[in-house]
């Protein structure tokens, strides 16, 4: 779930303020639900499993000229997967180093989205020594994590995933948790754990299927699966009551209600203001809609030389 900027919408004119860099195509984990690798899209196979110097470089020349266009413009960066980690500490900092190098001060921020199994004390001191954001994919306590997010011998991550969250706290880092809404278990038991391990920002997605396979991967005798995981957080979250506490999508649908902006696009259906840029510099759309076909979100546009 991307941010949408304020600013550019109230203003009705729609920019990209965000570019979601693909800087590894690979993942060590092999998450049972992943839209990416376990869907109806293959494209990944194609790819390189890194991103090369040049397609990174030429990136952010094309990011530099488009705000260069636009005054006082600035893009975020979000290094995404696969697992990003992978590309290992000093390709990291390198690649950190030279986005602020070329981007000065049109770069607004640099994020990692990462499921922390690699979060050694080498690649966490290149995070916090590079100024990175991060953002922490867990779904709950061990009996929940570990039933969809696997590594490829089909072994729990949680406790290497809450190792990492430890490591990036000592280093003064308070990672965003991201967690993937499971309607098979209780969203009250995810939420008090989370709470238990400290987590003060956390974000809920709902889970990435289509019309065709909706069925098959989520059966439910309830026709409200989702807001059944979904309500019980929010009761916990308001009787909690600490302005602290920062849930998303509830925020957002309370800032929708109040006819303020949602920071997201998950209600109201707005332009995108973020673009996918893949590990060979394929510009493509929304990458969740690889949950429907082969090759959706291909486009013919390209970020390289």
């Amino acid at each position: 779930m991307a941010p949408i900027s304020a600013s550019c919408r109230s203003a009705g004119i729609t920019m990209i303020d965000q570019i979601i860099l693909k800087i590894a195509s690979r993942c060590n984990l092999n998450c049972s639900y992943c839209y990416l690798y376990n869907h109806e899209d293959s494209s990944w196979r194609e790819r390189p499993k890194f991103i090369s110097d040049d397609v990174f470089d030429h990136t952010l020349e094309v990011i530099r000229a488009y705000c260069q266009r636009r005054v006082a413009h600035r893009i975020s960066l979000v290094f995404h997967g696969g697992e990003p980690t992978l590309i290992g500490p000093a390709r990291l900092t390198a690649l950190s180093d030279r986005a602020r190098s070329v981007l000065g001060s049109s770069l607004a921020s640099i994020a990692i989205q990462t499921n922390g199994t690699r979060l050694n004390d080498k690649m966490v001191d290149a995070i916090a020594r590079s100024g990175i954001d991060v953002g922490l994919s867990l779904d709950g306590p061990a009996h929940i994590h570990d039933a969809t997010r696997v590594t490829h011998a089909n072994r729990g991550s949680h406790a290497a995933a809450i190792l990492g969250l430890q490591r990036l706290r000592r280093a003064g880092l308070e990672p965003v948790a991201l967690c993937v809404v499971n309607p098979y278990v209780s969203g009250k038991d995810v939420y008090k754990h989370f709470r238990e391990i400290g987590l003060t920002c956390i974000t809920f997605l709902l889970p990435d299927v289509s019309h065709d396979n909706k069925q098959s991967l989520y059966s439910s005798e309830s026709k409200t699966p989702v807001a059944d995981y979904l309500i019980p957080v929010f009761d916990s979250w308001l009787d909690e009551d600490d302005p602290n506490v920062v849930v998303r999508p509830f925020t957002d649908l309370i800032a929708a209600t109040m006819g303020g902006e949602t920071g997201g696009d998950l209600f109201g259906n707005p332009l995108q203001t973020y673009v996918i840029v893949e590990t060979d510099g394929s510009i493509e759309t929304l990458d969740t809609l690889r949950v429907c076909s082969s090759g959706i979100t291909r486009t013919k546009l390209i970020s390289k030389s």
